[in-house]
């Protein structure tokens, strides 16, 4: 595989991300004039010209000094230098940051534990929207931001803010990530640069193209500046999993009445199946799965900018941003169902092996007729992933006197459009399907599906049928911000005294649609089942011989087999099966699909508007205490304001319903540096009360009700804010432009945040055991040490003084936090937090060729405290190592050849046991040839 990689790296490597080869050209003009930021001890040095990635370090490490706050920044080359494709693959670099991925891509990220919804997302200093989405029931809009269609083309610089200051928009409980976009006044001299690269995947066994055009001029006497740069990319997603999506304790008495005292509720242990006899009942998989994942992408992203400089003391600028992805869904399933309804769930007790209190292999013996009990299904999720967002800002900066003055009007829209098909076909019965077993006795703990039958027939099939369950996520936000700064003689204590007014509006929508069109080989019935209409309408009906022989023809003539290539990467940790039958397209278009649209599924439909005012006053100071004192102290005083519609079902008759909710917090912080040895040691404390909005869809009011297990779900529009005090103490010591050594600890005191809760609640006569978001009341703190280190060892002989090495390490633990395993009752970790992490690379750079080595790695985390079957969902300690060269031809073009998850790296989520393993995803190897052209 390694071989065929390398291979198709040279065929591509004469192919014509532009962002390196423009901040290489700008870095070396810039570093030969600007000395002005060096450390004591280099003033001599003045023949030393700083380029390559020693420049992006150098202008992220005095950016990093020089902020009043903590924080962390990464400038253009440093984001060119590394394989980072998108915003999250960059900023996993820093210390502190964890990224989440999909498909292998880094999608959102984790800033000292707190989850990608806690963080605010401002591209230059707007909000970013979220593009958050699933199809199924439930999974509304929240406020993750998805990084993977920002291309990192456009960075100028990123910055990571762990402590707040008055003037910042609220919302960062973990951190407030910064994009900082290119700007036409960057470069005086005009520029137009460009770049083209391959994409392989070593997975989907394709190459896929990028293009990058950048290009920025001044005008009317340099008054004037336009910058305009786009990108375009095909990328072939491709991703597998072996999951089991849940472990559920099965009831040994069947009927089992009343429901809530059964083995299921986790409260009556003596009703469970028990086959070790340890006096708790054993887990049991719940829907063993295989799933081959394939989603060709198209992504486009537009960015302009043009600014108006008439003089030194005033600017206009009128900006946007624009982002489009579509992405074609083509997942293939091989599902199976475990339950049924008969003594000890039909487990075969003399094929079980219990290991922690798990069945690490189980045969269930089906005892049921067809359409009830067990079944396998082959399952294909198509259809269409639609994602777009915009920004656009219009501001001005007017210097006048002592006063700054500031103002923008801004507008940020997004909207994802999940337009899903769901075609499954089933084999169920006894007679179709004995028995299942499934064993996991492998080194993986993966599913081994073991089955009576061959998957790449159809000749079992008994029912099918074809599912469009679309939804809509929108979100849209205006607002305006004023900003006042006078700063009086310099000479003075106060150095400044700023304030200001913000006003944003937020509305989030959600609409879900739902239709199912089933041909029933069982019953002979063809129906058909809406969201939003009460009942099933039978739309045909023959002999159920007949409709066997329809819909295993219609399988056997527009389906087709996968290819066998399921789990060519990663560690399965056995050879099973490989091969099903495989449905799609064809078959959806000659079935049918349902219009969905016909009536809107009410229960699942909301909307939230959100209104905030905030004003703030700060001051900042400076004094000489025999070293240099300085600091930013002030308060943000906010007041919020939402009103949440949806729909609620009482007595069988859903009504509509619409709360309204408000709240004023005020928000102190203070920022105080120090520098102890000017230009050397910097000495950090920092206090500041922070917050973070619940997401839209945990304050809208709709009920989702489980009829069979008589559970439900419902959101909570009375929901107030996490909020938290976060403190910092650092020292940071920079031994030249480039080298530094930092170690911050810090401290998250979380007095309010969202949590989960159960209640009983008597919904249309029935009684259900009902999950909602409330407020907890516990007292969270997180508390950490962060360390960094950056060095580059030109004090090393000859070629070795090219090389360098940067370095982060992070330290987390959580205490106060009373979420429970809800089946042993032992304590939980805060959702989110790995108790270590780090990331350490290594460099070579000679101004001419460049060479670069990443590992990243974090230890085991919660991602759910109550998942399904009510056991926990961890996820694994997990690394991956990504590396990166590039040559500089000459002073216009370089070629270069990057490499991701090169370890080809598995990642695994359990339910709180090595032997309840949940996800075994792999997603391979990616590379990345080309190259960057300057004008």
């Amino acid at each position: 595989m390694l071989t065929r990689l390398s291979g198709v790296a040279v065929l591509l490597l004469a192919s014509t991300s532009v962002h390196a080869q423009v901040a290489q050209n700008e870095a070396s003009q810039q570093s030969k004039t600007d000395g002005s930021d060096r450390a004591d001890g280099e003033a001599d040095r003045s023949d030393i010209v700083v380029t390559g990635i020693r420049k992006s370090l150098a202008d992220a490490l005095s950016a990093k000094r020089d902020a009043p706050q903590v924080m962390d920044a990464i400038s253009a080359e440093d984001v060119g230098k590394f394989p980072d494709k998108n915003i999250g693959e960059a900023l996993q670099r820093v210390t502190g940051v964890q990224i989440t991925r999909g498909g292998g891509e880094g999608q959102a990220v984790t800033i000292r534990g707190a989850d990608p919804s806690l963080n605010r997302v401002e591209i230059n200093g707007q909000s970013a929207l979220s593009t958050s989405i699933a199809a199924a029931s439930g999974n509304g809009s929240n406020r993750a931001v998805d990084f993977r269609d920002l291309p990192t083309e456009f960075v100028s610089r990123l910055e990571v803010y762990k402590s707040a200051t008055p003037d910042m928009t609220e919302g960062g409980l973990g951190g407030t990530v910064r994009v900082i976009t290119r700007r036409p006044f960057d470069a005086k001299e005009g520029f137009l640069a460009g770049s083209a690269q391959g994409i392989y995947n070593e997975l989907a066994d394709k190459v896929d193209p990028k293009f990058a055009l950048i290009g920025s001029r001044l005008f009317a006497h340099d008054t004037i500046g336009v910058l305009l740069s786009g990108t375009y990319e095909e990328r072939t997603i491709r991703y597998d999993q072996a999951r089991t999506t849940g472990w559920r304790q099965v009831e040994a008495i069947v009927p089992a009445t009343p429901a809530n005292q059964n083995c299921l509720s986790g409260r009556n242990q003596a009703r469970c199946v028990d086959l070790d006899n340890s006096g708790f009942g054993d887990f049991y998989p719940d829907i063993p799965r295989y799933i081959q994942s394939t989603e060709p992408t198209q992504r486009y992203a537009l960015s302009g900018i043009v600014e108006w400089r008439p003089s030194d003391r005033f600017k206009a600028y009128v900006e946007g941003t624009f982002t489009k992805s579509n992405t074609t869904s083509n997942d293939q399933y091989l599902q199976l169902s475990t339950s049924q309804s008969v003594a000890n769930g039909g487990i075969d007790p003399t094929d079980v092996v219990i290991r922690d209190e798990t069945a690490e292999k189980v045969t269930f013996v089906n005892n049921s007729n067809p359409g009830s009990g067990p079944s396998v299904n082959y399952r294909s999720v198509i259809g269409g992933l639609y994602r777009r967002t915009f920004n656009g800002i219009a501001g001005a900066e007017w210097q006048v006197g002592k006063f700054k003055l500031s103002a923008r009007g801004t507008y940020a829209a997004s909207r994802v459009f999940n337009d899903e098909i769901d075609l499954t076909a089933a084999v169920s019965g006894k007679d179709a399907l004995p028995w299942i077993t499934i064993d996991y006795s492998n080194p993986q703990q993966a599913p081994n599906i073991i089955l009576p039958f061959d998957t790449t027939k159809v000749d079992g099939v008994n029912t099918l049928s074809a599912e469009a369950r679309p939804r809509v996520n929108k979100q849209r936000e205006t607002g305006a911000k004023f900003d006042a700064e006078y700063r009086p003689d310099s000479n003075g204590f106060l150095s400044s005294i700023k304030s200001g007014a913000e006003y944003h509006s937020l509305v989030s929508s959600s609409q879900f649609n739902n239709a199912v069109y089933t041909l029933n080989g069982i019953t002979g019935q063809t129906t058909l089942t809406q969201s939003g209409v009460t009942g099933t309408k039978v739309l045909a009906t023959t002999t159920p011989a007949a409709m066997l022989s329809q819909l295993q023809g219609l399988l056997s003539q527009h389906g087709e087999i996968l290819d066998g290539s399921f789990f060519d990467t990663g560690n399965l940790g056995f050879s099973g099966i490989d091969r099903w039958w495989s449905l799609g397209n064809n078959l959806a278009d000659t079935i049918g699909v349902p219009d969905p649209y016909g009536s809107t599924s009410p229960l699942d439909t909301y909307r939230v508007t959100e209104e905030t005012v905030a004003g703030y006053l700060q001051g900042a100071f400076k004094a000489d205490l025999g070293f240099d004192l300085s600091g930013v102290v002030g308060a943000r005083l906010v007041h919020t304001r939402t009103v949440s519609s949806g729909s609620q079902s009482a007595n069988n008759v859903i009504t509509p319903v619409r709360y309204e909710g408000e709240y004023t917090v005020l928000l102190p912080s203070a920022n105080l540096r120090a520098e102890i040895i000017p230009r050397k040691l910097v000495v950090r404390a920092t206090a500041s009360d922070v917050l973070a909005r619940p997401a839209p869809s945990q304050m809208a009011p709709n009920v989702r009700l489980d009829v069979v297990n008589l559970t439900g779900s419902r959101g909570n529009p009375a929901l107030k804010p996490y909020r938290a005090w976060q403190y910092d103490l650092g020292f940071e010591y920079y031994m030249s432009r480039t080298n530094y050594l930092s170690v911050t600890a810090f401290q998250k005191d979380i007095k309010s945040f969202i949590d989960t809760a159960k209640q009983d609640e008597e919904i249309d006569g029935q009684v259900y055991t009902i999950s909602l978001p409330i407020n907890g009341t516990q007292h969270v703190k997180i508390q950490g040490i962060e360390a960094g280190v950056q060095l580059g060892l030109d004090f090393l002989p000859g070629p070795l003084s090219h090389l360098g090495v940067v370095a982060n390490y992070t330290y987390t633990k959580d205490s106060g936090y009373e979420g429970q395993d809800y089946f042993t009752d032992d304590a939980l970790p805060f959702p989110g937090v790995s108790r270590n992490s780090y990331n350490a690379s290594l460099f070579y750079d000679d101004g001419r060729f460049a060479i670069r080595g990443s590992y990243n790695w974090r230890s085991r985390f919660l991602i759910n405290a109550v998942d399904r079957g009510n056991n926990p969902a961890f996820g694994e300690a997990f690394g991956q190592f990504d590396a990166s060269a590039s040559y500089v031809v000459n002073k216009h073009v370089s070629v270069f050849l990057e490499g991701v998850n090169l370890t080809d790296s598995t990642r695994i989520e359990n339910a709180n046991s090595i032997y309840r393993r949940n996800v075994i995803e792999t997603y391979g190897r990616r590379l990345y040839f080309g190259v960057r052209a300057k004008l």
